[in-house]
């Protein structure tokens, strides 16, 4: 057994950093030690707890960190409660069972886990678990927990229908499923049929898997699952959430929350690992405070995290998110900022009390126009799997114009040939194709003689989507292609998506800066629904893709499956890019752009430098200078 050497020498930093550590609590539980309404501190640590110090999940050089001081609330606001970005990633502190170093896969050691072994031919790894690490209600996390996650959990299939291919061999869809040994109270062993290089890599970023796919609290969920409660004693609680007779399945959904969920009512109550659990919710609120069994420390032995209280506003749309920042009631926001609106907020930092800062946006491209390919229409799919159809699209696109106007010219012009404006040759192309005839109102017709549409749907949240969506339909007009746009409701613009009822939206990537999700391609469901059902399913459901859309799903999976920043991890990447760039699937619009980041002036320990998102793996040591 070869154990990976990084992971190792954390470890062992851990241990020495530790070993001399006096450990310090907030005073507001310390106040309920004293009380005796909670365990001392000791008794609530593990025996090994995380060190966050520096350069542990951030690079030193991005972060002047400081020890802090506890207390204080920290602001945030979101639009829209569908998906609650600032709260489901930034309170789970995207929480996994390894991490990185900052958004990549440097540096993977143990953080929720204590260390990890991998056998030398890539197929066995065994974890080691935090002793005395607990959940949120104070009960103790151990190899049991990782059981029935597993046992449970993944392997029925009332609960998961499929095996997740992340788990599977390779981490293909047709893979051998993984086997879960437990070896003692903390330790545990996950093996594959064959090498899987890049398992360890799927658990510390890759997709934000963080802990909850192999860790469920088994204390909190046994009483809604047949294997521990008999179904006589499970029918009453059935009954209660209006299920037909013997779905106790629905009801185990019902009271599972999972991190992504951290915003919705259920998920008060439910035991976490994250630095603060939700206690309170209203229709315009959500306050969570400070998990008092938390794992980390700073590097002076202070319980983590400093901030006390986090409390989360709602509001209806973007523009009450700006005016909540212009009023000085916003302690940090990330994400939710346009670039043509910098200059406003640099204007009002002195009467809102805080700063704005530019950071490395990780979603590059910002926007892509993506077209799905495998629409119901057969003149939609006629048109746009046409790549004469795509260039003189990109052609028409003034991305100069796009990088000045909506992203105040922080970023660069795609550097694809096709990406140079030229109306005149996009025109030709088009007459080319045989879209030459036109409607009453100059509108190209399509091969079914009607008016061809390309009808952009976009979710609500993000101006930016918005102002190119608006530009495109100039563009459109300019070659006699009609361009309309649309927003509509996060949850609502996501299940027809889903659903395959989206022709074409304005959405983001991510270039391999990162790795995201167990995807590296631009996310497929958005361009490919039935061709990614089809490889997601080995064939049983969706449609057969081509020979090229077959290559870059299987180039994905040999990146998923291999060692990360490796020679021949950089030529695969190298192969799916190129082919993504020479046949134009997606029409990016701007490339390497940067992402405002509001800091109230009293707020500290956060990111100056770097990918504006790895602050999410610094936020419990956010702290308020006093």
């Amino acid at each position: 057994m070869k154990k990976v050497t990084i992971v190792l020498l954390a470890g062992l930093i851990c241990l020495l950093g530790t070993a001399a550590l006096a450990y310090n609590e907030a005073p507001m539980l310390k106040a309920l030690v004293d009380a005796g309404k909670l365990p001392p501190l000791e008794e609530r640590l593990p025996i090994e707890p995380f060190v966050a110090g520096p350069g542990a999940l951030i690079a030193e050089e991005n972060l002047d960190l400081e020890i802090g001081q506890y207390g204080g609330t920290l602001r945030l606001v979101s639009p829209g409660a569908s998906i609650v970005w600032c709260v489901d990633v930034y309170l789970g502190s995207i929480e996994s069972l390894l991490g990185g170093r900052g958004i990549s896969v440097d540096g993977i050691r143990g953080t929720i886990l204590r260390d990890l072994e991998v056998s030398e031919d890539g197929k066995v790894f065994t974890f080691y678990m935090r002793e005395g690490l607990k959940w949120s209600d104070g009960v103790p996390v151990t190899v049991e927990d990782v059981l029935f996650a597993y046992e449970d959990v993944l392997l029925n299939e009332k609960l998961r229908p499929t095996f997740p291919a992340w788990l599977r061999t390779g981490g293909k869809a047709d893979g051998e499923p993984m086997k879960l040994e437990a070896i003692d109270r903390y330790t545990f062993r996950v093996s594959f049929a064959e090498s899987y290089a890049g398992f360890s890599a799927q658990l510390a970023i890759a997709g934000w898997r963080r802990y909850e796919d192999l860790l469920k609290p088994k204390h909190f969920l046994k009483p809604f699952h047949p294997r521990y409660t008999p179904m006589e004693e499970l029918e009453p609680l059935i009954k209660e959430e209006d299920l037909a007779k013997g779905e106790w399945w629905t009801l185990f959904n019902r009271k599972y929350s999972s991190i992504w969920g951290l915003s919705k009512s259920k998920a008060i109550g439910f035991p976490y690992l994250t630095p603060w659990i939700p206690v309170r919710k209203t229709t315009t609120t959500t306050i969570f405070e400070r998990n008092p069994y938390y794992f980390k420390v700073d590097a002076a032995g202070n319980q983590l995290p400093y901030i006390d209280e986090v409390k989360v506003t709602f509001v209806s749309n973007p523009e009450m998110v700006k005016m909540q920042v212009l009023d000085g009631e916003v302690d940090w926001l990330y994400g939710k900022i346009a670039l043509e609106d910098i200059s406003l907020f640099k204007e009002n930092e002195e009467k809102g009390g805080y700063r704005t800062v530019l950071l490395d946006n990780h979603i590059n491209p910002p926007n892509i126009l993506f077209f799905n390919f495998t629409y119901a229409d057969p003149a939609w799919r006629e048109v746009v799997r046409d790549i004469r159809f795509r260039k003189a699209l990109n052609m028409a696109i003034n991305h100069a114009e796009i990088l000045d106007t909506v992203y105040g010219g922080f970023g660069e012009v795609p550097s694809l040939p096709s990406s140079v404006y030229d109306p005149v040759k996009a025109n030709q192309l088009l007459d080319e194709m045989g879209l030459s005839k036109r409607d009453a109102e100059g509108y190209r017709l399509g091969p079914d003689g009607k008016t061809f549409v390309i009808p952009i749907e976009n979710e609500v949240g993000l101006k930016s989507r918005v102002s190119v969506s608006e530009l495109l339909i100039d563009y459109g007009q300019n070659i006699g292609i009609k361009i309309t746009a649309k927003t509509r409701d996060t949850a609502l613009y996501r299940l027809r998506v889903s659903a395959n009822e989206v022709k074409a939206t304005v959405f983001f990537s991510s270039r391999p800066i990162w790795r995201i999700y167990d995807d590296y391609l631009p996310w497929s469901g958005w361009w490919g629904t039935l061709w990614t059902k089809w490889w997601d399913t080995a064939g049983k459901e969706g449609e057969e893709p081509p020979a090229k859309i077959k290559r870059l799903f299987e180039l994905s999976e040999l990146i998923k499956s291999g060692a990360p920043s490796t020679p021949e991890d950089k030529a695969l990447m190298d192969e799916l890019y190129s082919l993504v760039d020479d046949e134009l699937f997606f029409l990016p619009m701007i490339d390497k752009t940067k992402d405002p980041v509001i800091i109230s002036e009293r707020l500290k320990n956060v990111p100056h430098k770097g990918f504006s998102i790895a602050a999410c793996y610094s936020m419990e040591q956010f702290f308020f200078r006093q």
